[in-house]
């Protein structure tokens, strides 16, 4: 008889922690699913220009990222012309070099001009990449 119960015991034992480890593991991949997404979310990157940044600066990495990517945004009627300031412009063609050469730390860097973010700088009309 005292080896049926500790059978028993030992069978409810090994159910409890059944139950229990599978609660944990689907509690533990509840936690980790959004964990995922905002992961894949937080992915895109952007380049935008420090605003403490000198003029000079500014419009060098201007005129660098215009001669090597597409700056049409800042250009004629582009959706990126407002607001018409140096730091704005030389923000929109420093990440469209940025997006260009994909995405890589590097090419953010406009000698410590730079600043990458994970928050998208789109503002009214002006969508960037």
């Amino acid at each position: 008889m005292a080896s049926s119960n500790v059978t028993l015991l030992a069978f409810c034992v090994a159910l409890t922690l059944s139950v229990l480890c599978n609660d944990a593991s689907a509690s533990a991949e509840a936690v980790a699913q959004p964990l995922r997404q905002s992961h894949r979310k937080a992915s895109k990157t952007w380049c935008v220009a420090k605003p403490s940044s000198q003029v000079a600066a500014l419009q060098d990495n201007l005129d660098f990222a215009c001669s090597e990517s597409d700056c049409g945004a800042i250009q004629g009627t582009g959706g990126c012309t407002r607001p018409d300031s140096l730091l704005s412009r030389a923000s929109v063609a420093m990440n469209a070099y940025y997006q260009a050469r994909g995405r890589n730390s590097w090419n953010c860097f406009f000698n410590g001009t730079g600043l990458i973010t994970i928050t998208d700088p789109s503002l009214g009309t002006c969508k960037y990449a």
